[in-house]
């Protein structure tokens, strides 16, 4: 029982940036290419950051690779980066770049 407890106060306590992040990376290439885009993260990591940028405070960055897929054209893998705000953790910024 004990064991089912702390797996359940893990798995509740794991952050979704992951999602958000591939979301909003996914919506903003989207309209860059006038297509479809899709994004599929294979590793990820965030780093608290916890200071101002340009006068916004960014909480944490998030940065990764990925599988990216754009209508009628070959899969690649990339590196993205993502920055956070503090209010809701929300990205506010990202970046993808090739491999």
């Amino acid at each position: 029982m004990k064991r089912i407890l702390c797996l359940a106060i893990l798995l509740c306590s794991l952050p979704v940036r992951a999602s958000e992040c591939i979301d909003y990376l996914s919506e903003l290439y989207s309209c860059q290419y006038d297509n479809p885009v899709k994004i599929k993260s294979k590793l990820e990591v965030t780093d608290k950051y916890e200071q101002k940028i340009g006068g916004e405070f960014v909480s944490s960055i998030v940065y990764g690779q990925a599988d990216l897929k754009i209508k009628h054209q070959k899969k690649m893998r990339v590196s993205y980066i993502c920055l956070l705000k503090s209010c809701a953790e929300k990205p506010m910024w990202g970046y993808i770049i090739p491999r």
